[in-house]
């Protein structure tokens, strides 16, 4: 009975499993070709385009749709912008309605005031009914 050792059969099936390449060969691609299976079980060759397009027309292909992703507006966005607006429109609304009212008001306490002085005329007389004529004159204006 013959005996081998283990490294000796190792190193004869590898030998005999990678044969030498010379260095003067060369290889179309750098990759594994792809095959597709045919009419009548026949191995095809699938033809690929080769024409890989430049890393800096990448970068810029890539670079513009960040851009046109960025111009768009969300919908969060857009509600934010929305209630943003609303509030600043309620608040002027609310300070233009307020300052209607302060002009309203102001009208009628000068209507009031003039009807005082009106009043306050007949009952006095001299200096005090000069005062009286002058602060009228200052209420209608």
């Amino acid at each position: 009975m013959t005996r081998l050792s283990h490294s000796d059969f190792s190193y004869t099936m590898q030998k005999d499993a990678v044969s030498a390449v010379s260095a003067d060969v060369f290889f179309a691609t750098s990759r594994f070709p792809n095959y597709k299976i045919g009419d009548n079980n026949q191995i095809v060759e699938v033809k690929e385009d080769y024409k890989t397009s430049s890393m800096k027309d990448m970068v810029a292909r890539e670079t513009a749709l960040l851009l046109e992703q960025q111009k768009r507006l969300s919908v969060r966005d857009l509600a934010s912008k929305f209630e943003k607006g609303f509030a600043v429109g309620s608040k002027l609304s609310n300070e233009a309605r307020l300052k209607e009212a302060a002009s309203l008001d102001k009208h009628v306490l000068l209507k009031k005031l003039r009807d005082a002085l009106e009043a306050l005329r007949g009952r006095v007389a001299g200096k005090n009914k000069d005062d009286v004529e002058e602060a009228i004159a200052m209420a209608i204006l």
